[in-house]
């Protein structure tokens, strides 16, 4: 499996009444990103992180360090401006945010940052970075996971509600599923209860308010048909006639066109087989175009400027490692 880093932006467009027939609208850039493994270069001992140490076989050293925060600033910086709110995944803890933000392409974005650190055996978190001028968070929480087998570890959930724009109350969840290792259909389960603990939480925002302005966005490592996406979730890959209990995967309509996030290579076909399993999924409210924060239709997109196209190896040329979605706040 060849895993591609992956950053979707979801445009939200808010407007603002100036006067009795008149409306600003502006435009906010929501993204998620998976950070693939930023680690700093200490051991800590109460995670593993022995694969990214001065010791270890890659040599994970100060240099290779500051090198990938540059990268990863670089890119981040290179969507609409750097995105207003960004939800990241696999970061070992509060100082590698600290240190990303501080790279010349972001610092002076003014991100704020949220993250907890959480009981995964690696020491890999779910995080939130936003431009303090753009969002306003008043609530923050992250949701342990507590499988039935007491044994299992995984990612919390990050969950934050705040003020987009002028006035608009959006929530958010960030989340990184359990993998498939030991296969799909093995871990599906993890998955799925996962899966579970979120829609529980959008169900009790929507009992309270009906038209919740809902984000669910991550590495939900399963496609958007699956179980747990489809299924548990409940998320459409379409916008027309969604049911109030019904969510809205923005990412089901690149998977029908064939794009993804992750790949493996196909030794027989010759080729890279893609599977798409970072998505951002949506409550109905912001995609009823009544609504005052709506989704930007169709800015579902693969994020793919030239320098982040791979060139090798031969068999991922031209793949693209970031994937983009728009959302407006209006």
């Amino acid at each position: 499996m060849k895993k591609i880093l992956f950053l979707f932006c979801l445009g939200i467009l808010c407007a603002t009444n100036l006067h009795a027939q008149k409306k600003s609208k502006k435009i906010h850039t929501i993204a998620f990103y998976n950070l693939e493994n930023l680690f700093d270069t200490e051991d800590d001992p109460t995670i593993d992180d022995s694969e990214f140490l001065p010791t270890a076989p890659n040599q994970w050293d100060e240099t290779k360090y500051q090198k990938k925060l540059q990268n990863m600033a670089r890119a981040i910086a290179s969507i609409t401006n750097a995105p207003d709110i960004l939800g990241v995944c696999e970061v070992e803890n509060r100082r590698v945010l600290e240190d990303l933000v501080k790279q010349n392409d972001l610092k002076e974005k003014d991100y704020g940052i949220i993250h907890y650190n959480s009981p995964d055996e690696r020491g890999i978190d779910v995080a939130m970075l936003y431009k303090k001028n753009r969002f306003k968070p008043f609530k923050e929480s992250s949701i342990r996971i507590n499988f039935p087998d007491a044994a299992d570890k995984t990612r919390d959930v990050l969950f934050v509600s705040g003020v987009l724009g002028k006035k608009d109350t959006l929530h958010l969840f960030v989340a990184h599923f359990p993998s498939r290792r030991g296969g799909q259909q093995e871990s599906e389960p993890k998955r799925v209860f996962v899966a579970s603990q979120i829609r529980q939480k959008i169900d009790s925002l929507q009992k309270i308010n009906p038209n919740a302005n809902i984000i669910v966005m991550g590495d939900l490592n399963d496609e958007p048909t699956n179980k747990s996406i489809a299924e548990t979730l409940n998320a459409k890959p379409y916008t027309e006639n969604l049911k109030p209990n019904e969510l809205f995967n923005a990412m089901g309509m690149l998977k029908a066109e064939g794009k993804g996030t992750h790949a493996h290579y196909n030794s027989k076909e010759k080729k890279a087989e893609w599977n798409l399993l970072d998505q951002i999924i949506l409550s109905p409210a912001l995609v009823n175009k009544k609504n005052n924060i709506r989704y930007v239709t169709g800015s579902a997109t693969i994020h793919k400027p030239d320098f982040l196209l791979q060139t090798e190896p031969e068999q991922y040329r031209g793949q693209s490692p970031y994937v983009l979605l728009q959302a407006r706040d209006i």
